[in-house]
């Protein structure tokens, strides 16, 4: 522990304040990011409504991804069974249609 105090009294001012600087350039970087994912997720906006926390955000944010990860994969299997019955039909109505021609004949 004295090593990194001693350490520290002997780091140069510029040093440290380019430390600083980098620091807060990554927490207006991170904060802005934040802001832009606030955006885009569906919660209510407005004056009267209480900005998201960072950790209320990414778990909503989260959520938000779930639920429409879940409704890609419901769609896939409604189309997929739309298919299926669409091919029957035409299968049916193909072989309907040839066994008429053969009864014509």
């Amino acid at each position: 522990m004295e090593k990194m105090s001693t350490k520290m009294a002997f780091t140069e001012p510029g040093v440290r304040l380019s430390i600083n600087l980098r620091e807060r350039c990554r927490m207006h970087d991170l904060n802005e990011a934040l802001d832009d994912l606030r955006a885009v997720i569906p919660y209510a906006h407005g004056g009267s409504v209480r900005k998201l926390s960072k950790i209320a955000t990414l778990l909503l944010a989260k959520n938000h991804i779930i639920m429409q990860a879940k409704a890609i994969e419901e769609l896939s299997v409604l189309v997929s069974q739309l298919k299926k019955k669409e091919g029957s039909s035409e299968n049916q109505e193909a072989s309907s249609v040839s066994s008429e021609e053969s009864n014509n004949s």
